[in-house]
């Protein structure tokens, strides 16, 4: 039993002394651009198309979030299940994935301040039947964080939208946004 003591005292020690793995993140402030159409899809072949409103921001440290937008709701045939409004309650977390570049496509935008992450959202989402909680994730691939699950065919940009009880629109299913550092 000594013969481990050791050994295992030299592990916890070299343990301790390691970095502690860290997200990527930034102080910095963004406008959050998405007045195209952002897409989501639930299991169930539904699909949300949400877009964010001018003048729309967030910061990452510390949290802030001022974001409105629109959001529609479809079958998968394309009928329109529901739509409304939605407002931004809390920032809960950006993965800052870096600025200027976009490795799964090989662009370089040319611009430092075009930025990009996974941006969360505590939202409402106001329709004409009442209001209802959700969390909202709008993903930019810009940045050479970005993970490599989001180089599939629509280029992984997109939202997650969950609406508890109701929906989970839990996979992204294209889009057009950028964070643009200010």
């Amino acid at each position: 039993m000594k013969r481990w003591v050791v050994p295992i005292l030299v592990i916890v020690a070299a343990l301790a002394s390691a970095s502690p793995a860290k997200a990527a993140h930034s102080s910095d402030r963004f406008l959050l651009i998405a007045e195209e159409e952002n897409f989501g899809t639930a299991a169930n072949g539904d699909y949300v198309a949400v877009t964010v409103d001018e003048g729309s921001w967030f910061q990452g440290s510390p949290k802030a979030v001022s974001a409105t937008g629109e959001f529609t709701h479809h079958a998968p045939d394309g009928s329109v299940r529901g739509a409304g409004t939605w407002t931004a309650t809390s920032l809960i977390s950006y993965d800052f994935y870096g600025c200027r570049y976009i490795p799964a496509l090989g662009v370089d935008t040319g611009n430092d301040n075009f930025c990009g992450g996974a941006v969360r959202m505590a939202v409402v989402l106001d329709t004409p039947i009442g209001q209802f909680p959700g969390m909202l994730t709008v993903f930019c691939i810009v940045g050479t964080q970005a993970p490599s699950s989001h180089n599939g065919s629509m280029g992984g940009e997109g939202v997650t939208l969950s609406v508890p009880g109701i929906i989970n629109f839990n996979h992204t299913g294209g889009g057009d946004n950028i964070y643009i550092r200010v």
